[in-house]
């Protein structure tokens, strides 16, 4: 969930788990819909979070999209529920050297690679005084 700040940038301000009922097998997830479709309903009331797409992990050291990828992330913007026609989808793993990496990718008239990713902790920010972007 979250909010554009522009043409090319995007607040995140939760993500969830892929719900109780989602399906983990060795190479792939399946999310459990029904409730993640009840979750954009909860979250997007009365703010201007809404559906900006999806997370997922890698166990792999590639963290370019599989075949599914594409698949759930086309499949996704076709439906009203995610009320989303250019979803992000965000590709998590870890390094040879145990690091977190990550890979963001944005859903227009192709699949492309989010150029930058910032991570910023709201509540360590405002512990130093700084204000938010």
């Amino acid at each position: 969930m979250g909010y554009p700040l522009g043409e090319d940038r995007w607040v995140v301000t939760y993500a969830s788990e892929p719900g109780p009922n989602a399906i983990h097998q060795p190479h792939s997830i399946f999310f459990d819909d029904t409730h993640l479709n009840k979750l954009v309903r909860k979250l997007s009331r009365n703010r201007q979070w809404k559906y900006i797409g999806d997370w997922h992990s890698h166990t792999v050291k590639r963290l370019s999209p599989s075949k599914g990828d594409k698949r759930t992330i086309w499949a996704k913007a076709s439906q009203s529920m995610y009320m989303s026609s250019s979803p992000l989808m965000l590709i998590v793993g870890l390094s040879k050297n145990n690091q977190i990496n990550a890979r963001g990718f944005i859903l227009g008239n192709t699949l492309r690679e989010v150029g930058k990713i910032e991570l910023y902790d709201r509540q360590a920010q405002q512990q130093l005084g700084e204000k938010a972007p």
